[in-house]
């Protein structure tokens, strides 16, 4: 499977899988929400009523009727001939079901169904009889509800209960159209969700070819093999483009009959090619920094900067693979080839020069340090730099910005460490560390 259609599989189930979870959870939101609102409702209503002096009058005289002795049905019917009219009235102006007044021992003065007026309160009243106003979720005569119930209280006495509730029904009315507006928002969310997905997929498709991860691998190793050896290729291609030059004006010289000044001029700069040949070449294990510092003095020379390289790399120690060599080094030293031409083109004084140095330390860990005459790097932005696509440069190349960034992960891929500091003069100073080749990092 692409890359691109991984993540297409991913994101959706990611997606599917987040959009499940918040409508559940939003679901149980609408659900505790509504039955807490019915629990508010339901205790407004009994307290106002407790505090009903029409209700707590009745109630309290049907209480000292009953417990005088006189006939229970003859009192119930006369308290609930004034109460019943009383109460539907507040049913039909609140959002409760029912409204069930009583006395202490379970009679009904008031019910949503008239025939179960005089008849035993069903549900739980003892904490009502202690005083105290409490809600609960009970199977009433009118089926499952949510309900509180609050005394009434004459002299610090219980004289009376009131209860009122709204039944599950009712709330599940309300949950569900709060579960279709979640639901829909839900679905909006999915829908942008889903979309914003599709794009990104189909620009991740195109940026990777429609390419399996390994493919992209591979690919992306041949284009840094790629850029191994062009970095190499251009070095030498500088060199050979000096030499060139350089032959052709001896030959012209001679021609001329200037023999004097053609050898003067072909041996100019033969002792530094010498000694920079002598130094890089001397170990039989690094070819690959002989032909690239070669490649980067000749190019060097060419912008009017001074090279200077030096190694104590040891035969057999150095063991690193050459695209990496080529990657650090050759990344490093063409930083320090540009910084120092932008410096003298920027203030126009001093020479412009370029100093590497190689070695390896005494755990056999490996050091390469190049500095230059440029402006340098400033503190605040040391670690900024070795990101991708950061540049200093301002000439609006696209290319700027990928080299220290490639150096930075390449030596961190290797095990080791990449400082930049100040050279002497003011200019940059890069130092990578590298762990022994093959021992521990």
């Amino acid at each position: 499977m692409s890359v691109a259609r991984t993540y297409l599989a991913v994101h959706t189930i990611v997606l599917v899988a987040a959009g499940i979870a918040v409508f559940a959870l939003l679901a149980v939101d609408a659900r505790q929400t509504a039955r807490h609102e019915a629990e508010v409702a339901s205790t407004v209503v009994v307290e106002t009523l407790t505090q009903d002096p029409f209700v707590t009058g009745d109630v309290e005289a049907a209480h000292g009727a009953i417990a005088g002795g006189e006939p229970r049905d003859r009192v119930v019917d006369d308290v609930s001939s004034r109460l019943q009219p009383y109460v539907e009235g507040i049913i039909a102006s609140t959002d409760v079901d029912y409204v069930t007044i009583m006395n202490t021992d379970r009679t009904r003065y008031t019910h949503a169904d008239r025939d179960k007026i005089g008849g035993r309160f069903v549900g739980t009243i003892e904490p009502a009889l202690e005083g105290e106003t409490f809600t609960e979720v009970y199977e009433g005569t009118l089926g499952h509800s949510v309900r509180a119930v609050a005394p009434i209280v004459a002299d610090g006495e219980v004289v009376g209960l009131v209860s009122a509730g709204m039944l599950l029904r009712d709330i599940s009315a309300v949950e569900t159209a709060r579960l279709v507006v979640v639901g829909s928002v839900t679905a909006l969310f999915l829908a942008a969700g889903a979309i914003a997905m599709v794009v990104a997929f189909r620009r991740l498709d195109r940026a990777t070819d429609s390419r399996a991860a390994g493919e992209l691998q591979v690919a992306f190793d041949a284009q840094r093999e790629l850029t191994d050896v062009q970095t190499i290729a251009d070095a030498l291609r500088t060199q050979v483009h000096e030499f060139d030059n350089r032959l052709h004006t001896i030959a012209s010289l001679i021609e001329l009959g200037r023999a004097d000044e053609a050898l003067e001029l072909a041996t100019d700069r033969l002792g530094e090619g010498q000694r920079l040949t002598d130094r890089v070449v001397g170990a039989p294990d690094q070819p690959v920094i002989a032909a690239l510092m070669l490649g980067k003095s000749a190019q060097a020379h060419e912008l009017g900067v001074e090279m200077h390289f030096e190694t104590h790399l040891e035969p057999g120690t150095q063991g690193l693979d050459a695209g990496d060599v080529v990657t650090i080094l050759g990344n490093l030293v063409d930083n320090a080839i540009d910084a120092a031409v932008a410096h003298r083109a920027r203030t126009g004084e001093g020479d412009a020069w370029v100093e590497a140095y190689l070695a390896t330390d005494d755990d056999g860990s490996l050091t390469f340090q190049v500095s230059d005459s440029g402006d340098g790097v400033p503190p605040e932005s040391r670690e900024r730099i070795f990101r991708r696509g950061v540049s200093s440069k301002a000439d609006g190349d696209r290319a700027h910005g990928y080299g220290l960034s490639l150096v930075a992960r390449t030596v961190h891929r290797l095990g080791g460490a990449i400082e930049v500091g100040e050279a002497t003069g003011g200019g940059a100073e890069f130092t990578v560390t590298l762990p022994r080749p093959g021992g521990d990092a």
